[in-house]
């Protein structure tokens, strides 16, 4: 026995249009195809409550429903047949519900949304830098290709007028194994306007191509893959919407002296063992101009020592890196024997029983 149609929509018997409509639309979005495909008791709970609003949408057939009972709609009779429905037909007979409503207002919202003016594209342009630019920033001018609004349809592609096909919703009925569904309207393409009178200059496209020069500014601070936000020299927006805008991407070089950590440097510098031994001023390399710096005696090889503000910029502040100078030692190559012997005596002063102090400790 057929289940009551309030029963399958689960309202009362004196429900409003607007709670049937509401009860339709909560268990077709739970039940429709899309949702649950190759569900074959998904599917027959759709058609249940396809008929079931079918009848109890439409004022005259809910009233020989409510007088008459079930048996007036068994085998078809007054029922509604949705095969070969198209979609003005099925909306007319569910009192004007909108299926595209099903998904959270897809359909006539979504190609009402399609017709608005919207932001264009971005373009990423990416752009390799020396490592001084990075440091100090550069200006730079650059030719970018980009799409603008045509001049001679200010943006529309031609003129624009009501899809005939679908009435401006932007949506069509389809139908698949004997269920209907909403599609995009294939004479419009799901944006519920056509184009007359296409402009020769756009071809419809409502947009011509153009390269143009553009002036940069790269800030102090940028890294590899750093972007900088150029506004509104992007793509044009569709339906005469604003410019996307351009993100220049830079790629900065390697430098043969720093090497870059953050916002720090670091640099290998150069003294030979009897300054490190010592003690001495040096001069140091930084990326602003070399600076002296003392070196306490007994320096050893890979020590570090700061200087602050020597570094890189931090991209967008008013703060400084610092510069590591890393000590790196040198050995003369002693020739003369007089030095030789000179060398020994030191090593006899200095030196004398390291080696064997540490033998003893490695004992087990």
């Amino acid at each position: 026995m057929a289940r009551d149609y309030y029963e399958v929509l689960g309202v009362q018997k004196g429900a409003s249009a607007e709670e049937i409509k509401k009860a339709y639309r909560k268990l077709a979005r739970k039940y429709h195809p899309d949702v649950n495909p190759g569900d074959s008791t998904a599917e027959d709970k759709f058609k249940e409550i396809s008929e079931a609003y079918g009848v109890l949408s439409d004022t005259e057939k809910k009233k020989q429903y409510d007088s008459l009972g079930h048996d007036t709609f068994k085998n078809g009779g007054h029922g509604y047949d949705f095969s070969g429905a198209n979609y003005e037909d099925i909306k007319n007979h569910f009192g004007g519900f909108d299926f595209g409503d099903i998904f959270g207002g897809a359909g006539g919202s979504r190609s009402r949304r399609s017709r608005a003016p919207r932001k264009g594209e971005d373009i990423h342009y990416t752009i390799q830098i020396p490592f001084k630019d990075a440091i100090f920033g550069n200006e730079y001018e650059i030719a970018v290709n980009h799409t603008v609004s045509c001049k001679s349809c200010g943006g529309k592609g031609g003129d624009k007028s009501t899809c005939p096909a679908c009435g401006g919703s932007g949506q069509a009925m389809s139908q698949q194994r004997g269920m209907f569904g909403v599609a995009p309207c294939t004479t419009c393409k799901g944006t519920g306007e056509i184009t007359q009178n296409v402009c020769a200059v756009c071809r419809g496209s409502g947009y011509s191509n153009k390269q143009e020069k553009i002036k940069i500014k790269i800030p102090k601070g940028v890294d590899k893959n750093s972007k900088i936000r150029v506004a509104g020299k992007g793509n044009a927006g569709p339906n005469g919407g604003p410019q996307g805008d351009l993100y220049i991407i830079t790629n900065v070089k390697s430098h043969e002296v720093f090497e870059r950590q953050g916002n720090n440097l670091y640099v290998e510098v150069d003294v030979d063992m009897f300054e490190a031994a010592l003690g001495e001023k040096i001069k140091v390399p930084t990326p602003y101009g070399a600076v002296t710096m003392n070196i306490p005696a007994g320096t050893q090889p890979g020590q570090k020592f700061r200087i602050k503000n020597k570094g890189v910029p931090a991209l967008g502040k008013s703060v400084i890196g610092d510069l590591y100078v890393v000590i790196k030692i040198t050995i003369p190559q002693v020739a003369q024997e007089a030095d030789r012997t000179a060398l020994k005596e030191m090593q006899k002063k200095y030196m004398t029983g390291q080696r064997d102090k540490l033998v003893e400790k490695a004992r087990l």
